[in-house]
């Protein structure tokens, strides 16, 4: 009977262990904005990585060759390319396309968020402009597919693409298989309302086929009030009232999805310490 206790303890301790965590972490490349200290990307990228994160990402194409430079000769990686996909341009942009091919082989993901400004409302739903933009993502899943890359469309307030069933269905009817979305909590908390986020499980586990990252932060659960809402939308992790860690471990572990997890610093007053903090916070993720 003791010894029957005794391998049953041992399975659930195996089974425990063998949930841990393992998702890449990575940070935005908007931490330590302003910082007098880690004033270049460099400096930034390499307390980044001392600070035991898998990656960071890199924003926009504008230097993004030294960006890229910088990763490779610290021996770090290109988690994500955040970058635009204007579907008042008829093709991609050259910048973009010579940035995946010098990505080929890095596990970045591309992730391209999607505006129209001539013609229609940023809050409308064209079936027209979808066709253009199932076009030019068909094109930039194609180019990316032949560096080894994913594409992931990037849902954001107030551009065309700002709601994850949007991206979803966009991303469905593109039909390439290095293509998805990245599910961001700040954005999509100022894109529902309570009853929605009552059903974020559901929601989730809907789009876990297309779902190629997320991206967190502290937040606070609640209809923003605030003339600036990302004062409750986009906080330290660690602070406000939303379940953060609960949304963590439905994704990495309740659905198993092994994708990267990135860590959005927008707006926030960063400095070591903060960056210090976030990664005893990702630790304490990983130990569920």
């Amino acid at each position: 009977m003791k010894s029957l206790l005794l391998i049953t303890l041992l399975v659930l301790c195996q089974s425990t262990y063998s949930q841990r965590i393992t998702n890449e972490f990575f940070v935005f490349e908007s931490a330590l904005s302003n910082d007098p200290v880690y004033n270049s990307f460099e400096k930034k990228a390499k307390l980044i990585k001392a600070s035991g994160f898998n990656g960071i990402e890199i924003f926009e194409l504008d230097h993004f060759n030294e960006k890229f430079k910088a990763i490779v000769n610290l021996g770090f990686k290109p988690s994500s390319l955040y970058t635009k996909l204007n579907l008042d341009e008829p093709e991609l942009d050259t910048r973009l396309i010579d940035a995946i091919r010098m990505l080929k082989g890095s596990g970045t993901i591309i992730c391209p968020y999607i505006i129209k400004k001539n013609g229609v409302s940023v809050h409308s739903r064209d079936k027209g402009v979808d066709k253009i933009a199932i076009h030019l993502l068909r094109k930039l899943a194609d180019l990316a597919d032949e560096s080894g890359l994913q594409v992931a469309i990037y849902p954001h307030l107030n551009f065309y693409v700002e709601k994850v069933d949007h991206a979803a269905r966009i991303a469905k009817k593109a039909n390439k298989n290095n293509l998805g979305l990245s599910f961001n909590l700040c954005h999509w908390l100022a894109t529902t309302n309570m009853d929605e986020r009552a059903a974020l499980n559901k929601q989730i586990k809907t789009l876990a086929p297309y779902l190629k990252m997320i991206s967190i932060n502290g937040a606070n659960n609640i209809i923003s009030s605030k003339s600036n809402i990302w004062g409750d939308y986009i906080l330290p992790l660690g602070e406000g009232n939303f379940d953060v860690k609960g949304l963590v471990q439905y994704v990495a572990i309740d659905l198993g999805l092994n994708i990267p997890i990135g860590i959005q610093c927008h707006n926030l007053k960063g400095n070591k310490q903060l960056v210090e903090r976030i990664s005893a916070y990702v630790n304490e993720l990983k130990s569920f």
